[in-house]
């Protein structure tokens, strides 16, 4: 990855054949550079036809995976789908990128049909795995990824130990279930937070729920961990439509007090 003051662009020569990825802009751009056309210096060349159709979320090579509306997961049918579709030929360009958006939420049985995918990948598919909690794949999952720092900002998912933000996540997950008075305390310092300690907080949070849920808790915790993640998720949305960190700690307070 280059990344050029505000331009991020890609060595054609060195594509890997999966990657994780945090921000939006990544996958994005990345997904751009598998198609594009260009094969002298970087990807993407932003000037070609594919390019083009990928900046308008037009270019059939480009294949999206979500959560489908009515569930909250990514189910095992939806990976064997794209696994169907893997082994066609690109439509347009050389390649075919598939980008797979809240990859955290593939649930196990999907991550092991993706694991079949990644051990025998066509030269022609690059995959890329979108999630904020990289944790919340399986280590065989992110062992064959590349994992690319969330750009332009820091990488976000190693936070150090006296980060301002880890603190306060070992904080809020101890408070939940407890006192309303603890749970407040957490939610006035998240209020004072910048934006990008605030994105921090938001990540490492959900990548300790999904190891907490991974390592297996008691049936309350274990819900409460859940319906706290789901908060989390609403608010790294609001999060992206700019509203104030006030409001959305505020959100998350009254959320966790409904708990």
């Amino acid at each position: 990855m280059i990344n050029k003051g505000d331009e991020l662009s890609f060595d054609p020569n060195r594509l890997s054949h999966a990657y994780v990825v945090g921000a939006a802009a990544v996958s994005d751009t990345l997904a751009m550079a598998v198609v594009c056309g260009t094969r002298d210096g970087v990807r993407p060349c932003m000037r070609c036809s594919h390019c083009d159709k990928a900046s308008r979320n037009i270019h059939p090579d480009i294949i999206v995976v979500d959560k489908l509306d009515d569930k909250r997961e990514i189910v095992v049918d939806q990976i064997r789908e794209l696994k169907q579709d893997v082994y066609v030929v690109p439509n347009e360009a050389m390649q075919k990128a598939y980008v797979v958006n809240n990859a955290d939420s593939m649930n196990k049985n999907a991550q092991n049909a993706f694991l079949q995918i990644l051990e025998e990948p066509p030269l022609h598919a690059v995959f890329i795995l979108r999630t904020m909690s990289p944790a919340a794949l399986l280590s065989t999952v992110r062992s064959r990824c590349i994992k690319l720092k969330t750009w332009p900002t820091e990488d976000i998912y190693s936070l150090s130990d006296g980060d301002e933000s880890d603190e306060l996540v070992r904080d809020f997950l101890t408070s939940l279930g407890r006192e309303n008075v603890q749970l407040m305390e957490c939610m006035f310092r998240l209020d004072k937070l910048d934006r990008l300690t605030f994105i921090a907080f938001l990540a490492s949070a959900r990548e300790q729920i999904a190891v907490s849920l991974r390592e297996g808790s008691t049936r309350d915790r274990h819900k409460l961990l859940v319906q706290a993640e789901g908060i989390l998720v609403k608010a790294g949305e609001m999060l992206d439509l700019n509203v104030s960190s006030g409001h959305i700690s505020g959100m998350i307070c009254a959320g966790l007090l409904d708990l």
